[in-house]
């Protein structure tokens, strides 16, 4: 069946033209618009995306010029307000950190250092964390612990998996090593983290997180970031109680720039460039598979109806409704593989030949193979209404 298949299309080759134009571009346009989606999954799948779902920021910039006693007097009260908040029924966790909490800038805006490990010097995102930073944003240890406090007084510092391959060291080397930051300040690695993203689709950088030391120049900071893990559900009432609480507690309140928020709110804006694009590619692309599925399934229907003829003979001689059926089927995909041809070939140019690619050309086929299985079964299914008596008969 199936070289009498191909010798027809050979043979029949100007009328599928259409066809085969028609599914090659949708094939193209498919595997761009999958291809896109599936490097968007690759990279929000990268490790080191912090768990921000349930999660609040909130913080305070002070302005510059704001005299230091009363800079001292809000960070004292917001000291307080936290203690506070700490005690909330539905606060499972409050942390307070410098450079870790995503979304928030630029990438390339994030405090960075050289750091010096075994007689190399490395540039690495450093982050500032105290203990509950674990617990809030769910930081998995690869190895060690997180932040772990030495015996011998010597500050802890935990290192990203980037930064460790960076090294050539084993992870056994690495645990317990002195590590030197650009001021000559020593610290010990206590332990491994997968990475650590400050946008959703970036790929992790080395970095380092050191635990965060409070001092008497603290109590006269402009600028902190704090965030809340809340239990599911009490985001909304989490928010509004705990801006009443910091606005009740903090002198001057209307001087400063005070935000308490949803970290999902940022993750969303962080998100959007990304979606959007990929929204502008999947709209056509839908528009286009309708389009071309009216264009197929209405050159099926003719195709059959010219074909009645041929198919009345199939049956007087003994085809069955099944096999005809089938024919028809198999004849619609044998056109959309062979239409398939240029696009594969194409992407192969233009895409470097790695997993997510492959996967995005498989699905894309796939996709088109249903395409065609939907489009050709009713035209498929006319063909075993055909009463090979009256047919012949006509002839």
């Amino acid at each position: 069946m199936i070289k009498y298949l191909f010798v027809f299309l050979w043979n029949s080759r100007k009328k599928f033209t259409g066809i085969l134009l028609e599914q090659a571009l949708v094939f193209i346009v498919l595997m761009v618009c999958l291809t896109s989606l599936f490097d968007m999954l690759r990279q929000y799948k990268e490790p080191g995306l912090l768990d921000t779902e349930n999660v609040a920021l909130f913080g305070f910039m002070v302005p510059r010029q704001m005299d230091p006693a009363k800079r001292r007097e809000v960070n004292l009260a917001m000291n307080a307000g936290i203690r506070n908040l700490r005690q909330w029924d539905y606060v499972e966790s409050v942390s307070e950190s410098h450079s870790l909490v995503p979304y928030l800038r630029e990438p390339e805006y994030y405090a960075s250092d050289s750091v010096t490990l075994f007689g190399r010097k490395f540039e690495a995102h450093s982050k500032v964390a105290d203990q509950d930073a674990q617990s809030v944003f769910d930081i998995r240890m690869e190895r060690g612990k997180w932040l772990e406090a030495l015996p011998n007084g010597s500050l802890p510092v935990v290192i990203t998996r980037q930064l460790a391959d960076l090294t050539g060291n084993t992870d056994d080397e690495l645990i317990g090593a002195q590590m030197l930051d650009d001021r000559n300040q020593t610290y010990t690695i206590t332990g491994i983290v997968p990475g650590i993203k400050e946008d959703v689709f970036t790929v992790p950088s080395p970095g380092i997180i050191t635990q965060l030391v409070y001092t008497s120049d603290d109590e006269y900071r402009i600028y902190r970031e704090i965030c809340a893990r809340v239990r599911p559900g009490h985001m909304e009432e989490f928010c509004d109680a705990s801006y009443r609480e910091f606005k009740r507690l903090v002198p001057y309140f209307d001087e400063m720039e005070f935000i308490i928020r949803d970290m999902g709110v940022f993750k969303e804006k962080a998100m959007f460039p990304v979606t959007s694009r990929l929204k502008l590619l999947v709209i056509p692309t839908l528009f286009l598979l309708t389009f071309a599925f009216i264009g197929t399934l209405g050159l099926l229907m003719l195709n059959v109806k010219k074909r009645v003829q041929e198919f009345g003979i199939h049956r007087a001689i003994g085809a069955t409704r099944r096999k005809l059926m089938g024919m028809m089927i198999l004849q619609s995909l044998i056109l959309t593989l062979l239409a398939s041809v240029p696009g594969i070939v194409l992407s192969l140019f233009i895409f470097n030949v790695t997993f997510t690619h492959l996967a995005a050309i498989i699905a894309t086929l796939l996709i088109m193979l249903l395409f065609s299985l939907i489009s050709s079964y009713y035209p498929a299914h006319q063909i075993t209404q055909i009463n090979p008596a009256a047919v012949l008969h006509q002839e």
